[in-house]
């Protein structure tokens, strides 16, 4: 079966085998994408490496950009990525050590407030029981 031609000739060939999963892993990929042939599909495959993922993976607003970009800077991470996930980790702990100081005073609050109505219904009960209703 003939395929279609590559719109601008290849300048350069480059034999590679492949075992038959990394044949079927290509041929999905080049039906997926709706591509004529495995050349294109392969060649589609190296436009995409060369693009960065960070960039296109998450859109983030200039200013957060740019204090993610001092932390790397700085030493305190690697990449804007590693930047990213020091912030979210910073963010949770701090998170969780809130919760966890507020957590017991709420709960004292709920305990008080729950006594303050069992004492009112035990004196409206007395008081009920004195006049005789």
């Amino acid at each position: 079966m003939r395929t279609a031609r590559a719109e601008t000739p290849a300048t350069h060939f480059l034999g590679v085998r492949l075992t038959a999963e990394e044949a079927s892993l290509l041929d999905r990929f080049r039906s997926e994408h709706e591509l004529p042939n495995r050349s294109e599909a392969v060649r589609e495959l190296v436009r995409h490496a060369t693009e960065t993922p960070a960039a296109s993976a998450v859109d983030l607003p200039a200013t957060l950009r740019s204090e993610l970009e001092d932390l790397v800077e700085d030493g305190y991470a690697r990449d804007i990525e590693a930047a990213l996930g020091l912030v979210v980790h910073l963010g949770l702990t701090e998170l969780a050590r809130t919760h966890a100081e507020r957590l017991p005073s709420l709960r004292d609050s709920a305990r008080a407030a729950r006594d303050r109505r069992a004492g009112r219904r035990r004196a409206d009960r007395e008081g009920r029981g004195l006049l005789g209703r």
